[in-house]
This record gives structure tokens, sequence and C-alpha cells, in this order.
């Protein structure tokens, strides 16, 4: 297989881009089920460390831990619930973000079994993954360790003769769409039986469809809140898919533990701040 060199850059991953976050774009083979590669070096952390709260929205990631002379720690996170992400320490880490549905495609595990905050990547069976993780240890380029990522998952996509299916195809309207097309119309666009269609779904995303379009919807408010904090809070409702106002307050407090205007005065004041 011939060596593809990764190195285009992608939009920013979260918001902890001011402690050295960078994002950087797969091979476009790859596209339909990696979102993106995240690196982050961390040299030095604020008095007290550094906290941050993590949103759920249907992804999962495969996360690399580089310590000097020894293999990095390799895990998985599929957490789907609202979670916080605690730094105390130096860090030196590179991690693969998969779309939903991606890591069952790639990885050929079932979704469900992948929910909790870090899974250990060695439990997956992979018999290619301790050779990736002494190739990433040999060298401390972020050109390389990308590279080496993209080539271990053409490598996967390849084995696993990895293609858009049925679920994919409707990831692609379900993600698109702002209405929610109820199940018996996703399931008979793929020609599924609505049992079978439900059953794959949950195997592969680890979701129900309703939940991933209402973790969608809450990360698209939280983005629109994240650009512009001014922006009237029934308008980003609306270009949500929130038709209820008191419905997207609920949804939104639900997921995020936060009101909108909770949320929305934290980002003002970080506007203020920076």
């Amino acid at each position: 297989m011939p060596a593809i060199l990764t190195g285009t850059a992608a939009a920013p991953v979260g918001n902890l881009q001011h402690l050295g976050l960078q994002a950087f774009m797969p091979h476009p083979a790859l596209a339909a089920w990696v979102q993106c590669y995240w690196v982050m070096r961390l040299t030095t952390l604020p008095a007290g460390g550094y906290r941050q709260t993590l949103y759920p929205d249907g992804g999962s990631s495969l996360n690399f831990y580089f310590q000097p002379g020894q293999p990095p720690q390799c895990h998985f996170n599929g957490s789907q619930t609202l979670s916080t992400l605690q730094l105390t320490d130096t860090l030196d880490a590179v991690g693969i973000r998969f779309y939903p549905g991606g890591a069952f495609q790639l990885l050929g595990q079932d979704a469900p079994l992948l929910q909790g905050d870090e899974v250990n990547a060695a439990d997956f069976g992979i018999r290619t993954l301790q050779p990736l993780q002494q190739q990433l240890a040999a060298t401390e380029h972020t050109a390389a360790r990308l590279q080496y990522l993209d080539q271990w998952l053409l490598q996967q996509m390849q084995q696993r003769n990895a293609k858009s299916s049925h679920i994919q195809q409707v990831l692609a309207v379900l993600l698109q769409q702002q209405t929610m097309p109820s199940v018996n119309e996703l399931s008979a666009g793929v020609n599924l039986s609505r049992r079978q269609f439900e059953r794959k779904f949950l195997q592969q995303v680890g979701l129900t469809p309703g939940k991933l379009k209402l973790l969608q919807r809450v990360r698209h408010a939280r983005q629109l809140i994240n650009l512009n904090p001014q922006q009237p809070l029934t308008d980003i409702a609306l270009c949500s898919g929130f038709y209820d106002q008191a419905h997207f307050i609920h949804q939104f407090q639900h997921i995020t533990g936060q009101t909108p205007g909770q949320y929305r005065r934290r980002k003002q004041n970080e506007f203020r701040m920076s």
C-alpha cells in the first residue's frame, strides 16, 4: 500500500485550541467514517490543572497516550453521556475521531459494547493494533504519526471490506435533515423491516435514531451559541430543529447539564475574558 501523508488542517475539535489541540483530515477514502485526527502536545498547564466538559454527539474516539520509552497506551472512548476531561499533567496524545457508526465499520466492534469512558483497545483483539503502537512510539513527528494512522485505517478498511452500509445511507439522511423521519420511513428507505433496521442501527451506532438526532441538534445549538453568543435563543432553537422553546430548553439541559441561557452566559464571559 503506498504511503499517504496526512497534513490538511481540519476544524478544531471541541474547545481546546488554546491548549495546543490540532485537527487534521484523514485520507479521502476514510472520510465516510473518520471525522478527523486530533493531536495534542501539552507541556505547561495553568495552576491547578485544566478541566473541560465533554458533550456527547454520537461520535467516538480511539486515543493514543505517549510516555517516553514505551508503546503508547490505547483507549477507546464511546461515552454518550456528559463527562469531564481533567488535565493535571503534561500530555502527548493523538486520536482518531469517528463519526457515528464509523468505529463499527473500521474496528469491527458492536457499538453498545464501546460506550464506556475509557475502554482498553487491547481487548478488541485487533492483531494489527500492537504493531501500530510500536510504529507510533518510534517517532515524535506529527506528520509521521498521522501517516501511520492513515495506513492502519486504510488496511482496516480493506480487511473488513468496509463500504456504505444500509445504516450509513440512513445516517447521511438523518444527520442532514432538520426534520426527523419516522423509523418506518427510515427502514423502508433501505428495504429493511423496522425490527431489522432498529437492531442494525443500535449495533452499529449504539443509539436509537431519535437519540442520535437529538444529540446532533443540541450539538448544532451549542455551535451556534459558540459562534455568536448574542444570537437570540429562539433563533438558535429554530435553526437547530427545535420548534418548541420549552422542548429546546428541556432537551438542551438534559444533554449538557445547563439551560441554553446558562450555557450562553458562560460563553459570553469567556468571550469577554479572551
